[in-house]
Parts: C-alpha cells; structure tokens; sequence
C-alpha cells in the first residue's frame, strides 16, 4: 500500500510540472509575424535591340536608340528566335531581339507582433523594466503613445508601478517592396552568308600599240614658170633605150615589094 502511495505521489508530481511548464509557457512572450500587402502597381515596357555581344551568361546589346546595354539573363531564359526556343548561349551577333518586361510591384509591410505578460519590477520615466513569466528581467524604452494593458485599462509607461502585472503588445512594422518581372523575348536571326563563287576570269592579252607613221613630206608647190624649171631640170647623160628595129624593117619590106611590081609593068611595055 505505501508503494502504491508513493507511484501516485510521484505521478502527481509529474502532472504538476507539466502543468507548471504549460503554465510558464502559455504566460511566455508570443511573436506572429505577418506579410501586409498593399495594392500592386503593374508596369509593361517594350525593348528592342540587336545581339552585340554574347559570352557564357553575359549579354550586351545595342538598343534601338544606338546605346549599349549590358544584360545577365538567368540561365533558365529562354528565347524564341523564328519561331524557335533557343538559349542565352545560342544567339549569334546581329540577332535582333523585342523583348515585352511586364514589372509587378507590390509593397509589403513586414509586421512583428509581440504579446507578453509579466510584472513591473522598475520603471522610471520611459524606462520599464518587467520580470516575465520565466523570472527573466528584461528592460525597455516605451513611446509615450504605447498603452499597456493593466486590469482590462489602458495605461501608459507613466502610469505603471512596482508590482503591476502588464500584458504587453509590440508591434515593429518594416516596409519593404516586392518586384516580379515577367519577360517575353523574340528575335529575328540574321541572314545566312551567301557562298562566293569565284570566276576564272580570261585575261585578253593587250595589242600592242601600232607605229604610227612618219607624216607625208608636203608636195613642192608648183614653180609656176615652167621654162625656169626646164632649165633648171639637168638632162640625162644618155636616152634610154626605147627604140625597135622592127618598124624599119617593115617598111623596107614594103618598099621592095613595091619597086618589084613597078619593074614588072615596065618590061610589059
């Protein structure tokens, strides 16, 4: 019997240190946190330019206004260059790209709420300094607008007193601005080099220059005195030989034949 007095006193025990930890636990500081979202503002550009550039993850191109512009793309993006999905490392120089960046920004107001309960051990002026549920002491600087709750009252930092048990609220507000970017790129890739075909080209060899001739020596003009000139005019030394006996020797032939027919009719006489 007394053993079983005392497995229900040591169960007891146990029940009541628990109770005590729930206890402690439940009067410990609690902290939500929270995301506020305000109204979203949405903002949509068109960019356009041409591939200048391409190394790895790195991407410079030549904007439609003439300036350069320096891009790392995620290495996820994507491209559709006619009609087809190609990577960062797949464009080629001269590429023209349109890219529609659809921006989504959203302020978010990062709010910390801490509730706690505990006593008041010091406070002076805006200083408090309260003992939590754990037997830790902890000190803070009150704003003169917080209000503490004592009793189901609200009551300021100058209204507390030693031995006051407060519940506490404190709330840190952090704004901050959500960005989420929405990117459409298509791109048009340049032409394809045409092949060159080389032509034999004949070469003609180059006449030569023709000689031109010397100019014609002008006619004397005509001496208009013939006889100065005849006389003038030497005479060759010996006539050329231009004559032929044969003339001659016809008309001998004739006269003979001629003095034979007159010496006939004389000797019929």
């Amino acid at each position: 019997m007394n053993r079983t007095v005392r497995l229900g006193r040591i169960k007891l025990a146990g029940m009541l240190m628990v109770a005590a930890q729930l206890g402690v636990t439940q009067q410990m500081p609690q902290t939500i946190k929270e995301d506020i979202k305000g109204p979203s503002t949405v903002k949509t550009e068109q960019l356009s330019g041409e591939v200048h550039y391409v190394d790895g993850n790195k991407l410079v191109v030549k904007m439609a206004d003439g300036d350069i512009r320096y891009f790392e793309p995620p290495a996820s993006r994507r491209f559709v260059v006619d009609g087809k999905e190609v990577s960062l490392r797949q464009l080629k120089p001269g590429t023209k790209l349109q890219a529609t960046v659809t921006t989504t920004v959203t302020p978010v107001t990062e709010r910390t709420t801490t509730i706690g309960t505990g006593k008041v051990w010091f406070v002076s002026g805006n200083n408090v300094i309260i003992t939590l549920p754990n037997g830790e002491n902890r000190q803070y600087k009150v704003d003169d607008n917080y209000r503490f709750n004592v009793g189901g009252q609200k009551a300021t930092v100058f209204d507390l007193r030693k031995g006051m048990t407060i519940n506490a609220e404190k709330i840190v507000a952090v704004p901050r601005t959500e960005m989420a970017s929405n990117v459409t790129v298509v791109g048009q890739a340049p032409p394809e080099p045409k092949p060159r075909t080389e032509v034999a080209q004949v070469q003609t060899p180059t006449p030569a220059p023709r000689a031109t001739p010397p100019p014609a020596a002008a006619a004397p003009a005509p001496d208009p005195t013939p006889v100065a000139a005849a006389q003038t005019t030497p005479l060759p030394a010996r006539l050329p030989d231009t004559a032929s006996w044969l003339p001659v020797i016809g008309l001998a032939g004739l006269c003979f034949i001629g003095a034979g027919r007159a010496m006939r009719k004389l000797r019929r006489y």
